[in-house]
């Protein structure tokens, strides 16, 4: 992890991305923090002690079988947030959560914050919108029978608040499928002009 000591920086991406907006107080500790591609963020031994905003990049949180293989459990990318569980949990999981590209985010102490961020409404009420979020993303996965084009419409149109897919990384763990078929029905879908390109490996439903 790299520590990116650009206050001015900070307070520019916090205002772009509306990271204020999330509490309705002034949480003390916000600080730019950049991990690399394949490190680790969090492990069942150094479980996160901070919020992390993803302000570009994604994750993956997975957990290890007894033969050593893995098993994915969600995903995040740019407008996810990760210490959810850590903040509501005090007994932990044992996850891992890896970078699946550099990633760049902002990060807040859990601890140091945990008794003003206990009441406060605001950011409470965040926390549910996004459990519900996460819950109509798991309901969505586990429909056998739906094409992915039709995956990839109900989760930009019910779920993604912006209407937007920041990478086909980002879709990968949610819509259960290989990177070259979500590639190729993106495609299709900005042919037929149900999703637009907005940015590099952006596509946002019109």
């Amino acid at each position: 992890m790299e520590q990116i000591r650009d206050k001015a920086l900070l307070e520019r991406l916090m205002e772009e991305k509306g990271i204020g907006g999330f509490f309705s107080g002034s949480p003390q500790g916000f600080r730019l923090v950049g991990y690399k591609k394949h490190e680790l963020l969090a492990a069942p031994d150094r479980p996160l002690k901070e919020f992390l905003f993803i302000l570009e990049g994604s994750v993956r949180v997975y957990g290890l079988r007894e033969d050593g293989g893995d098993y994915s459990v969600a995903q995040g990318a740019e407008q996810d947030m990760l210490g959810m569980m850590e903040f509501v949990r005090e007994s932990q999981p044992a996850l891992y959560t890896e970078a699946l590209e550099d990633t760049l985010c902002i990060a807040l102490p859990i601890e140091k914050n945990r008794a003003v961020l206990e009441k406060d409404s605001l950011f409470l009420r965040r926390l549910l919108e996004y459990s519900v979020r996460l819950v109509m993303l798991s309901a969505m996965a586990g429909r056998p029978g739906q094409r992915l084009a039709e995956k990839v419409v109900a989760f930009l149109r019910d779920v993604q608040p912006d209407h937007t897919l920041y990478s086909i990384n980002a879709g990968l763990l949610q819509f259960r499928c290989s990177r070259r078929q979500l590639q190729r029905v993106v495609r299709k879908l900005c042919e037929d002009g149900i999703l637009k390109k907005v940015g590099k490996g952006k596509y946002q439903l019109r």
